[in-house]
């Protein structure tokens, strides 16, 4: 993935890319590849342990987002000039453009199941919280219609559809769309390897505000949900469940920040510094994050 990273870095460098075709592989990857991605893991017989996992999965994502927020709030002072920018970055994980190939890769398609609970906590805190903390104002019926005709939602509902009716997409469709889900790791790590040379890191780098919100969201945030989470392993909860939840909690600053920072007139470079920043760092942070899980899994069992 950090190869991959690389090459979306080296080819916005040498103009292969540009900004306009940055975003637009960005919206391809986020209305098309996300939502067939996250559908496909649907593509499986139910099982009664799936259904109460993803169960699990959504009180766990639910929580984990609210005390996400919780924390960027508390932490991140309104004296500070993008302070905005700053809570969001803090609060909101990019759980789909980096989480999915993230859990593809550790978990495979069970692990993307469980992870659609993450994506829908995310969707709804993100266009009414988010909303609100970005614009100052109070949420508007057309934003929370916005949680509802996501791709992302479209693609959670249909998937639950198909999996608890059994329904299938015949061969002649499911196979086109494999073929577009395997797109979704290389896209995703070229759009964000373009993305960070298009920030233009060197100011960034220079901010050591950066590093204190990221420290924040890539170290100490993930740490104490892992504290708090790890030990529901005791009530029966999988240990995939609560590992794909984390990994989700620990992924580097949402794309959407710099998204919501251009929408409303916020400093939407900064927004790309953290993005950048975040990224680039949390190739580090995820595997000690995750390392930090198996040491308290192993307590637990004894």
């Amino acid at each position: 993935m950090f190869i991959l990273l690389g090459v979306g870095y080296m080819l916005y460098r040498l103009k292969f890319l540009d900004d306009d075709s940055t975003r637009r592989l960005s919206n391809i990857v986020i209305t098309v590849i996300n939502p067939i991605v996250i559908f496909n893991a649907y593509q499986t017989d139910f099982k009664p342990e799936l259904a109460k996992g993803l169960l699990y999965a959504m009180i766990l994502a639910f929580s984990c987002q609210t005390v996400m927020v919780l924390i960027g709030k508390l932490a991140v002072r309104k004296k500070s000039e993008n302070f905005r920018v700053e809570r969001f970055a803090a609060g909101y994980s990019n759980c789909a453009f980096m989480g999915i190939p993230l859990v593809q890769a550790a978990f495979g398609a069970e692990g993307v199941f469980y992870l659609t609970a993450f994506i829908t906590a995310f969707n709804v805190f993100m266009w009414t919280h988010g909303v609100i903390l970005m614009s100052g104002q109070k949420q508007s019926p057309k934003s929370l219609l916005k949680i509802l005709i996501s791709p992302a939602i479209i693609s959670i509902v249909l998937g639950l559809l198909f999996f608890l009716t059994g329904l299938r997409v015949p061969e002649i469709i499911g196979q086109p769309l494999n073929y577009l889900g395997a797109m979704n790791t290389p896209l995703a790590m070229i759009v964000s390897g373009a993305t960070i040379a298009k920030a233009g890191l060197l100011s960034g780098v220079k901010n050591p505000r950066i590093y204190a919100v990221q420290s924040l969201k890539l170290l100490i945030t993930p740490a104490l949900l892992a504290a708090a989470v790890v030990p529901v392993e005791l009530l029966g909860v999988s240990s995939l469940v609560v590992n794909t939840i984390l990994i989700a909690a620990a992924s580097p600053t949402a794309s959407s920040t710099i998204m919501f920072s251009y929408k409303f007139g916020e400093n939407e470079r900064y927004a790309s510094h953290h993005f950048a920043i975040s990224t680039i760092a949390s190739m580090a942070t995820i595997p000690l994050i995750m390392a930090l899980v198996k040491l308290l899994e192993s307590i637990i069992a004894g």
